[in-house]
C-alpha cells in the first residue's frame, strides 16, 4: 500500500510521501548556494541540515490517522503530522548531523530547525509553542502519534529507502517523546531564552527565516508539481546592443552630449568590475552608483549585474539570481519593458508586486495554468525578478508564511536597490544592518543605486556599533562628482520668506510664467491640489487661454491616472504648452519633461525628485527654474519637523542652487542625519525584534506609512469594473462563473479563465481572486478610514453579499462622489488622504 502526500481524488492528483520527502531534500539541499555561511557552522553541514530537514519534515504523514484523513476523510486529532516531525528530526540532528562546538549552541541550532518543521504550515514564530493550559494534551498527542510511527518503523524506513542509514532500533529512539519533556531546559524552555536575549546572537534571526523560506518555498513547488529551474545568465553585451538600437533611433531627437555622457559613464562603470581581482569579486558585497537622474542607471546597473554574474560564475562555480527592487510600483512597468529588450526571450523574467499581472506568465508559457503561475511569481522562480521595496523588506521583517517563502531566493543573489533614498529615514539605520547582515550569512550582493547616496550602510553601522568598521563598498562611478558639476539643466529657486496662502501662490504663478511654457506644480496634500487645479483652471478660462490643465494624484483611479500621464506625455513630447498639477504620486520615476516646476517644501531627496521631471534630457536650455514654495502649514502634515528643518537650513542659505550642487547638498542632508543618530523605531525592531526573534515585534515595521488607517474605495465606472466585481463576488462566494461572465473576464484578463468546461481548483480559484483583484485596483482610489465618518458610502459586501473590507460607490452614485477630473468626492469636504 502506498503512503500519500497529497491525494484529491476528485481532481485525480496524488503523490506518493516517499518521492515529496526525496524531491524536496535533494533539491532544498542543491539550492545551498555555496557562499551561504554562519558563525561556526561550516557550509557542509548546513547542507547536511537543509537535507534532512526536507527528508523529516513531513514525516508526520505515514501515522495512519494522517493517510484515513487524507484517502477516506476521516478527520481525528492525530492526523497533524508537523509537530512530531519537528520532533523526531531535534533528535535525529543532535544524535546523528550536529558536531559542533558548545552545548548551548548545539541545542539552539537544533531547536531553530525544529521550529522551521512545526511551523512550516502556519507563521513562524515562538509565541504558544508550549502553553500550560494545552501542554498535557500537546504531549498525550505527540506520544500517541510516536507510538503509531516507531510501530511502523520498518515501513517507513523501506519505504523512504532510509533503511541503510538508520537502524529500526535508532529511528524508534528519535521517537522517545518522554525525553524531550523533561528536557526543559534545552528544549522547554528555548522559546524563554531567545525571547529573554540570555543567547543574543543575531545570526539565530538570520538563519532561522533562510532555513525557514528553503523548506516552505521548496515544499509548496513540489507539492504544486513545479521543480525549481537552474539560473541561466545571458551576456552583457545584449544591454550594449539594445543601446546602440535605441541610440539609432534617438539621434535626432536626443542630445549628442547626453548620450555621450551616459556611454562614458556606463564604460567607467563596467571597467570597474573588469578591474576587480577574483578576490575582491569573493569579497566584496556592496556596490554603489551614485550619478544624476538621465544618466541611464536602469540599464548601467542591469549590464554590470549581469557582468558580475558572470564573473561569479566563474570564481565561485555557481549563476547568482539578479533581484531588481524599486520603490514604486508605477516605475515597474517601464523597467519591465526595458528589461525585457535586453532579454529578448532569453531569460525568465518574473514581475511580482501587489498589483503584478501573473496571467501574461501563463500565457506565454501554455503548459502552466493560473495557479502554478501565482506560485512561480509568489516563488521568484526565475533568472530576473523585478519587484517592489515592500515585496522585498516587509518579507523579511515577518514571520508570515506566503511572504517569508521568496526570501531565500536572496542567498546567493545580485540585488539592485533602485532609488535607495525612498526607504524612509527612520528604517534606514535597520535596513542598513539587515543588509550587512543578509550580505554576510547569505552571501548576497547588493548594488545601491540612487541620484542621493543616502548613507545606509552607514546608518547601520551605527545601529551594530561597528564605529569606523564598516562594509567595504566598492564605487562603480568613482568619478560621479563630475557628472553633477556638468549638469546645468535645473536650479533650485527657494522662495521661503512667507508661507502663502492660494491667492499668493497664484499671483507668484502668474509672475513667474509667460503662458507659453510647460509647468509642473507639485504640493503636498490632496485637497491643495484640488482647490489649485480649480483655481488655475478659471483663471486660464478667464484669460481666455487655451493651454490644458491636467490633475494627478491618488485621489484619482489608477485608470485615470495613466490615461492623463499619456496625455500630458503626448503634450510634451509634441512642445505643446500644458500644466499639470500634482501631488507627490509624479515624484516616483514619471517619465514627463516640464519647461519649469513649482514644488511645497518637502525634503531635499523629494524635491531632487521633482527637479528630475524638469528639462531631463538637458535640451531646452540651462539652469531651468524649480521654484520651492511654501504653501501654508501643507508640509507639516506630510513630513517630520527633523527632515523639514534640515532641508530649510539648507534651502535658505543661497538665493539660487545650481543642479551642479545637488549633490553636495544632498551629502550635507544625509550627513545632518547621521549625526541624529539611530532612531527608535529602527533600535526597537532590531533588538527587540530581530535579536529576540519576536515576530509579533516586526509587525511594527511598515514601509508604506499609516497603510492601516485607509480604506479601499471601488468605484464602479464602466462596464469592464462591474465585470470584475460580478467574478470578484461570485469566486468569494465560491459560486461557479456562468460563461457569459467567464468570456467578458477571459477578455479583460487576457487569460482563459475557464478551459474546456474543467472545474477550478481552490488553488486556481485564489490565483483567479488575485489577479481580478489587481484589475480591480484599477478603478480603486484609498481614502483615510479617519475621514469617511461624514460619508454615506455603501460597503461592498452590499452589493453582492460577498465579504470584503472595501466601499463602494455603485454606478449610479458616480456624479455624487466621484468627480472624472480631480476623482473621490467628500460630503464633508475634507476626506483626503495627503
Amino acid at each position: 500500500m502506498p503512503y500519500w502526500a497529497h491525494f484529491d481524488k476528485e481532481k485525480g492528483t496524488k503523490q506518493e510521501l516517499q518521492e515529496h520527502l526525496r524531491s524536496v531534500a535533494g533539491e532544498a539541499r542543491d539550492r545551498v548556494t555555496p557562499n551561504v555561511k554562519f558563525k561556526d557552522i561550516p557550509l557542509p553541514t548546513i547542507k547536511k541540515i537543509v537535507y534532512w530537514m526536507g527528508y523529516f519534515h513531513d514525516l508526520g504523514k505515514y501515522t495512519d490517522y494522517f493517510q484515513k484523513y487524507l484517502t477516506e476523510n476521516k478527520n481525528s486529532p492525530y492526523k497533524n503530522h508537523a509537530h512530531i516531525s519537528a520532533c523526531c528530526l531535534y533528535s535525529f540532528l543532535l544524535d546523528r548531523v550536529l558536531d559542533l562546538p558548545g552545548s548551548m549552541h548545539k541545542k539552539v541550532l537544533a531547536f531553530i530547525i525544529y521550529l522551521c518543521v512545526r511551523r512550516h504550515h502556519g507563521s513562524l514564530s515562538l509565541e504558544g509553542l508550549f502553553k500550560i493550559t494545552q501542554e498535557e494534551e500537546m504531549w498525550k498527542s505527540l506520544q500517541f502519534t510516536a507510538k503509531n510511527l516507531a510501530d511502523k518503523g520498518q515501513k517507513i524506513l523501506r519505504d523512504t529507502g532510509l533503511s541503510e542509514e538508520i537502524s529500526v532500533d535508532e529511528f524508534k529512539k528519535y521517537f522517545k517523546i518522554d525525553l524531550l519533556r523533561k528536557d526543559k531546559k534545552h528544549f522547554k524552555f528555548m522559546p524563554q531564552y531567545l525571547n529573554s536575549g540570555r543567547i543574543q546572537d543575531e545570526q539565530w534571526f538570520f538563519l532561522l527565516i533562510y532555513l525557514f523560506s528553503l523548506l516552505i518555498d521548496t515544499d509548496k513547488l513540489d507539492s504544486g508539481g513545479l521543480k525549481p529551474t537552474k539560473v541561466k545568465n545571458i551576456s552583457p553585451t545584449q544591454v550594449s546592443k539594445y543601446l546602440s538600437k535605441k541610440r539609432t533611433e534617438r539621434v535626432s531627437n536626443a542630445g549628442t552630449a547626453l548620450l555621450n555622457r551616459r556611454e562614458q559613464a556606463r564604460t567607467t562603470m563596467l571597467g570597474v568590475i573588469e578591474n576587480l581581482t577574483d578576490e575582491e569579486i569573493k569579497n566584496t558585497r556592496f556596490f554603489t552608483l551614485t550619478a544624476p537622474t538621465g544618466i541611464g542607471k536602469t540599464l548601467s546597473s542591469l549590464q554590470c549585474a549581469l557582468r558580475l554574474q558572470e564573473r561569479i560564475k566563474k570564481v565561485e562555480n555557481y549563476t547568482p539570481r539578479i533581484i531588481t527592487a524599486i520603490p514604486f510600483i508605477n516605475i515597474i512597468e517601464q523597467n519591465k519593458k526595458e528589461y525585457e529588450h535586453v532579454f529578448e526571450n532569453k531569460l525568465q523574467l518574473v514581475v511580482h508586486h501587489r498589483l503584478g499581472d501573473f496571467s501574461k506568465r501563463a500565457s506565454f508559457r501554455e503548459e502552466i495554468p493560473i495557479d502554478k503561475a501565482l506560485l512561480e511569481v509568489e516563488s521568484w522562480e526565475g533568472d530576473v525578478i523585478l519587484t517592489t521595496f515592500v515585496q522585498l523588506f516587509q518579507s523579511i521583517f515577518t514571520g508570515n508564511n506566503r511572504l517569508l517563502k521568496k526570501i531565500n531566493k536572496l542567498a546567493g543573489s545580485i540585488v539592485i536597490l533602485d532609488e535607495a533614498q525612498a526607504i524612509p529615514e527612520k528604517y534606514m539605520p535597520l535596513i542598513g544592518a539587515v543588509l550587512q547582515k543578509i550580505s554576510e550569512f547569505w552571501g548576497t550582493r547588493f548594488i545601491l543605486m540612487t541620484a542621493t547616496q543616502p548613507k545606509i550602510l552607514e546608518f547601520g553601522n551605527l545601529l551594530l556599533e561597528t564605529g569606523s568598521i564598516k562594509s567595504k563598498e566598492v564605487p562603480l562611478l568613482p568619478d560621479y562628482k563630475k557628472y553633477f558639476v556638468n549638469l546645468k539643466r535645473t536650479k533650485f529657486i527657494p522662495l521661503l520668506e512667507k508661507r502663502l496662502d492660494n491667492e499668493e501662490f497664484l499671483s507668484l504663478f502668474q509672475d513667474k510664467w509667460d503662458g507659453k511654457k510647460s509647468v509642473l506644480i507639485v504640493v503636498n496634500t490632496i485637497k491643495r491640489s484640488i482647490e489649485l487645479y480649480r483655481k488655475i483652471k478659471e483663471l486660464l478660462e478667464i484669460s481666455s487661454c487655451s493651454i490644458p490643465v491636467y490633475y494627478l494624484s491618488t485621489n484619482i483611479i489608477p485608470l485615470k491616472r495613466r490615461e492623463v500621464i499619456r496625455n500630458v506625455k503626448d503634450k510634451l513630447d509634441k512642445k505643446k504648452p500644458v500644466i499639470l498639477v500634482s501631488t507627490q504620486t509624479i515624484e516616483a520615476g514619471v517619465d514627463l519633461d516640464f519647461d519649469m516646476a513649482f514644488r511645497d517644501l518637502a525634503p531635499l531627496d523629494s524635491l531632487i525628485q521633482t527637479a528630475g521631471r524638469v528639462n531631463r534630457e538637458g535640451k531646452k536650455g540651462e539652469n531651468l527654474p524649480v521654484y520651492i514654495v511654501q504653501l501654508e502649514s501643507d508640509n507639516h502634515y506630510v513630513y517630520e519637523l527633523t527632515h523639514r528643518k534640515t532641508t530649510l537650513e539648507l534651502l535658505t542659505k543661497s538665493e539660487t542652487i545650481e543642479e551642479s550642487q545637488y549633490g553636495c547638498l544632498a551629502d550635507e542632508y544625509y550627513s545632518s542625519a547621521l549625526k541624529r543618530g539611530v532612531s527608535d523605531q529602527s533600535k526597537e525592531l532590531w533588538e527587540e525584534g530581530i535579536l529576540k526573534l519576536n515576530f509579533e515585534m516586526l509587525k511594527e515595521f511598515q514601509l508604506i506609512e499609516n497603510a492601516g488607517e485607509t480604506a479601499d474605495v471601488f468605484v464602479e465606472k464602466d462596464f469592464n469594473a462591474a465585470v470584475l466585481a460580478d467574478a470578484y463576488e461570485k469566486l468569494l462566494k465560491k459560486e461557479p462563473l456562468d460563461h457569459n461572465l467567464a468570456d467578458h473576464l477571459s477578455k479583460i484578463l487576457e487569460y482563459p479563465v475557464i478551459k474546456s468546461g474543467s472545474r477550478l481548483s481552490i488553488f486556481e480559484i485564489k490565483a483567479l481572486i488575485r489577479l481580478i483583484q489587481a484589475k480591480m485596483n484599477d478603478y480603486i482610489v484609498q481614502v483615510r478610514v479617519s475621514r469617511l465618518k461624514g460619508n454615506k458610502l455603501i460597503e461592498f459586501k452590499n452589493r453582492g453579499e460577498a465579504d470584503s473590507f472595501m466601499y463602494w460607490i455603485p454606478p449610479e452614485q458616480i456624479d455624487e462622489y466621484y468627480d472624472e477630473e480631480t476623482g473621490f468626492v467628500s460630503e464633508t469636504g475634507e476626506a483626503f488622504i495627503f
